[in-house]
Order: C-alpha cells, then structure tokens, then sequence
C-alpha cells in the first residue's frame, strides 16, 4: 500500500486519540538566505490521530504520521482539482451568457465559495474517510 508520510511531534494524547503537530516547510526554508528574504514559509499543522490498539505515545514524542496515498490524492482533489473546474467552468459559462467581466467573476467566486461552504457543512462526514495513523 502506498502511503504519504510525515514527521511530527505529539502534542498530546486524549485516550485512543492523539494531536500530532506537523510543521511543513516550503523549498524556500532550506535557503541560507531565508533570513533576508520574505518568500520563505514554514506552517505548523495539527492532525488528530487515532491511536492503534496498544500503541502508546505521550506528550513530546517524535512520530511518523501516515496517510494513504489514495486518501491525500482525494484530499488534493477535494481541495484543489473540483474548485478549479467549478471557477473555470463557471467563469467561461457565465461568459458565454454575455454577462460583464465583473459579474462573471463574482459568480465563479461565488460558486467556489458555495462549494466550500457544502464542505464545511459536511466537515464531520469528510473527516471520516480520511484516517491518519502512527507508525
């Protein structure tokens, strides 16, 4: 099975679940002049993780988060891949419809912030299907 892995530090551990917080870093933050530069980039991200039977970790522990594959290539789409359709899409259609540059761009802008809206609404459903564990 592939899987897409990631280092990270447990924040804390709450019964069968843990937080594990993962810091991601654009190529940027490994130049030697990041000092100087204001493009470099560095996130901290914090994913809940559902503890394996006896597996034990505490607070502080460096661990490898796991996902797999299919699971972030459906994150990517969710997130990216249909969001970009939609604006295309809606931007091109309400173009076609003769409407001005303006209101079209509000309506694909509006479409994308609907569909984020959908997302949100079923956040609980989504989280569910991706599940991240510790090895």
């Amino acid at each position: 099975m592939d899987e897409v892995s990631h280092m990270g530090v447990v924040e804390k551990v709450e019964g069968d679940k843990a937080t594990v917080r993962i810091t991601s870093f654009s190529a940027c933050s490994a130049c030697k002049s990041k000092e100087f530069c204001t493009m470099s980039e560095m996130k901290e991200k914090f994913v809940e993780v559902q503890l394996k039977e006896n597996q034990e970790v505490k607070d502080g522990d460096n661990v490898n988060v796991v996902i797999a594959q299919k699971q972030g290539d459906m994150a990517v789409i969710l997130a990216y891949a249909i969001p970009i359709i939609i604006f295309i899409g809606l931007l091109i259609g309400a173009t076609a419809l003769h409407t001005s540059e303006l209101m079209a761009g509000i309506i694909a802008l509006a479409g994308i912030g609907a569909y984020f809206l959908i997302l949100r609404l079923f956040k609980n459903k989504i989280e569910g299907k991706f599940m991240f564990y510790i090895k």
